[in-house]
């Protein structure tokens, strides 16, 4: 579109907005692929598709797009760090007036409690934004509790905690956080996990000796099932998140539609869209999960210890968490708002950019 049809007035309406989802992934070839695109040379340049010597797709992208955007405002602002720009972080840096975060959404039709075909029991938000949940829902989520407890071989206990964790099985999702903690947690608690996901063998090992020690607190399915993914989001009273780094993440919207408390990291889309319990959220109603920040073990520990507290001991404000998350708009709806805006304004700049 900017290198080959530029001159070409049937072109002029067109514009170009590139959505990065995670930006680790770049599309990085030897730079004498660059004969495969049919482009000239001279395109081949540290100002346009050149980066280190190679072919970057990823690079052109940005370049040359007339408006860039990722899946959530804080992720926006952390790929122009080096810490998590992947080594584009200058370029990103230099167009950051075209770059914005939108927010994924989450499919309502298919991930929506009161209608989810693979539950024991339907239960809905509250009525109102304000609400709380009614008995009614209460003991269908209770009894979603149990069901997960009964499939999981798990002791069916309504007063313990369990956690759920549903996902890849790699560093990036804070493997490298819950597996120093894990074994103590069971040695020492009466937490129970369940955890869904497969990827690092070295993790998938670990988590399978542990259970063989602790199967009546842990529950390891390796692999993917749509249907346990559903169970896990509707029956565990935690969801853990604490991933490294995390461009929007869905899961923690899910749990939040569901009534389950996500304990997550503050990055990317989990900052985004989880209000931290503290006491001026829990006073004005609009905590709906537990949020830490360093990247450590420690802190992690803080974070469970803290949502185990509020679970035992303030089941007032536990449920008030569960009603404000179920309240919330997760839908693609006012994301999709957010594009239209955004395609509407791209063209408005291309076109701009195009008479002067």
């Amino acid at each position: 579109l900017k290198c080959e049809y530029h001159e070409n007035p049937l072109y002029d309406s067109l514009a170009s907005l590139f959505t990065i989802h995670n930006i680790a992934y770049q599309g990085s070839f030897w730079h004498w692929d660059m004969l495969l695109t049919g482009l000239d040379w001279h395109h081949f340049s540290w100002r346009e598709m050149e980066h280190y010597g190679r072919l970057n797709m990823l690079k052109t992208g940005l370049v040359f797009a007339d408006s860039i955007n990722t899946v959530s405002p804080t992720y926006a602002r952390e790929i122009q760090t080096s810490e998590h720009g992947a080594g584009m972080d200058s370029v990103l840096r230099h167009r950051a007036d075209r770059l914005s975060g939108i927010l994924n959404g989450i499919d309502t039709q298919e991930w929506n409690p009161a209608t989810d075909r693979f539950l024991v029991a339907n239960y809905s938000p509250p009525v109102s934004v304000g609400d709380l949940l009614t008995q009614d829902s209460i003991d269908n989520k209770s009894r979603c509790k149990q069901c997960l407890q009964e499939r999981s071989k798990l002791a069916v206990n309504g007063e313990v905690p369990l956690i759920g964790i549903v996902g890849r099985l790699a560093s990036q999702k804070g493997w490298s956080l819950i597996l120093p903690n894990l074994r103590r947690w069971l040695e020492q608690s009466d937490l129970q996990w369940v955890i869904l996901g497969s990827g690092d063998p070295q993790i998938e090992n670990a988590l399978e000796q542990l259970h063989r020690q602790y199967p009546g607190k842990l529950a390891v399915s390796l692999g993917f099932s749509n249907e346990m993914a559903h169970q896990i989001e509707a029956g565990a009273d935690m969801f853990l998140m604490p991933s490294e780094y995390e461009p929007c993440g869905l899961n923690q919207m899910y749990s939040m539609a569901y009534g389950t408390i996500p304990i997550v990291r503050r990055t990317g889309g989990l900052a985004d869209t989880v209000v931290h319990a503290d006491r001026a959220s829990i006073l004005n109603r609009s905590a709906t999960g537990f949020v830490f920040d360093e990247y450590t073990p420690q802190a992690l520990e803080f974070a469970i210890r803290t949502a185990e507290h509020v679970f035992r001991y303030q089941p007032d404000v536990w449920l008030q968490m569960m009603s404000t998350g179920m309240s919330k708009d997760w839908s693609w709806r006012r994301s999709a708002m957010e594009y239209v805006r955004l395609y509407q304004e791209t063209v408005e700049h291309a076109r701009h950019a195009l008479v002067h």
